[in-house]
């Protein structure tokens, strides 16, 4: 059983400089700052008319992750699905909290909490949007590689599948 909350010091990942950041389980009085945080990116995500009841459950499950600012607000939250079919389901950043190691720290505390060997996926934006762009690139950087193409989000854009095979 992982412990509730990680602390990822700073150093590089990637190339990329990450400053410490504490990765822990989400709580119910952070659905609050995780909704601003869905709102803000639902014009790339597209609708996720049952995002609070599907972090809720995450929450009660242990698989929601975040990282939060000093004040308790959330700058970024990644949603799992455990083995056997590990999966990082949802992962965002509140744009003013981007380019800072936050979604490099999610992800990576997502990975620590995935017994090898398995396979963990993602699904993320197409090659084609350029919004999408660094959260492939983030991906990438972790070892995973592109997959399948997946049918449209429902705002348009394109998705693929990305896989990592943990051993």
């Amino acid at each position: 059983m992982a412990p509730d909350r990680a602390l990822v010091r700073g150093g590089t990942w990637g190339g990329h400089p990450v400053q410490v950041t504490e990765v822990s389980a989400a709580a119910p009085e952070d659905v609050e700052s995780w909704l601003e945080i869905a709102r803000e990116v639902e014009p790339l995500f597209g609708p996720m008319p049952d995002f609070a009841a599907t972090l809720r459950r995450n929450i009660s499950r242990g698989t929601a992750l975040c990282v939060r600012a000093a004040g308790g607000q959330v700058l970024g939250g990644a949603l799992l699905r455990a083995a056997p079919h590990t999966q990082i389901t949802w992962l965002a950043v509140r744009s003013g909290a981007r380019r800072r190691g936050v979604g490099r720290a999610l992800v990576a505390e997502a990975l620590r909490r995935c017994p090898p060997p398995c396979e963990v996926l993602v699904d993320t934006f197409g090659e084609d949007s350029s919004e999408g762009y660094p959260a492939r690139r983030l991906y990438e950087s972790f070892g995973f590689a592109p997959a399948e193409y997946l049918p449209d989000g429902p705002e348009g854009g394109s998705r693929q599948r990305f896989r990592l095979r943990l051993r």
